[in-house]
């Protein structure tokens, strides 16, 4: 199987790789910034596997693609969790990046204010400490909506059951804990990858903008690749 790289060399695999792989065969130094891996113009997760020959680049925080990545992980992985974690009996709904920064849609059980976002930053401080990994599987639709039922998000069962011509979703698992999400991704492999990162206001939004739907928190956040990059 033959890889063909931004510069046009070519590496051969004996058989199916990832992107976790290709970035090893070019050097340490890669591996260690790799956070996602663009194949065939299709960002993917570094762990999955390729299976055909086809034209990739390694995905790195330098890169505006990678930061992008980066930033929904802080949303789906952190953002997401530490909600989950501070207000028990919150529901997640969606986690999108936008420019230079990232959104969650929570459902609350009481009103947060702006003075919950700094304690909101302190958990996900901590959560990003814990370096954990992250591990992608795919659930067939039955199995991903029980998962989902089974931990009271009905907007993650919405999602899937308004999708359709999909069999399988992509569940994102936080290695070490009992958190998972809906994603499309791709994330990080790790936590211990993430950068500098700060939340920044709340607003309101109607669950698929609809306003015949219920109300969700909207908290915003901006990130980049280090402190120095935030501040400017």
């Amino acid at each position: 199987m033959q890889i063909t790289l931004p510069d046009g060399s070519i590496k051969s695999f004996d058989g199916p790789t990832t992107g976790t792989q290709i970035a090893e065969s070019i050097g340490p130094g890669l591996l260690r910034a790799a956070v996602a891996i663009e194949v065939n113009g299709q960002e993917q997760d570094l762990a999955t596997p390729i299976t055909a020959d086809a034209s990739v680049s390694i995905l790195t925080l330098r890169d505006e693609a990678g930061l992008d990545v980066m930033r929904h992980t802080i949303a789906a992985q952190v953002l997401a969790r530490a909600t989950r974690e501070l207000f028990p009996g919150s529901k997640l709904a969606i986690g999108p990046t936008i420019a230079n920064g990232f959104y969650y849609d929570v459902e609350f059980t009481a009103p947060i204010t702006d003075d919950d976002l700094g304690r909101i930053e302190e958990k996900m401080q901590a959560i990003i400490a814990e370096e954990n990994s992250i591990t992608m599987r795919r659930l067939p639709r039955a199995e991903a909506i029980a998962l989902f039922e089974a931990r009271d998000e009905p907007y993650k069962v919405d999602i899937i059951e308004r999708t359709e011509g999909q069999d399988d979703f992509q569940i994102y698992f936080q290695d070490g804990t009992d958190f998972v999400d809906l994603c499309r991704g791709p994330h990080l492999p790790s936590l211990s990858q993430i950068g500098a990162f700060k939340l920044t206001k709340l607003a309101g939004a109607y669950w698929r903008g609809d306003s015949n739907n219920k109300m969700l928190t909207r908290i915003y956040g901006t990130a980049f690749k280090d402190k120095k990059a935030l501040k400017t």
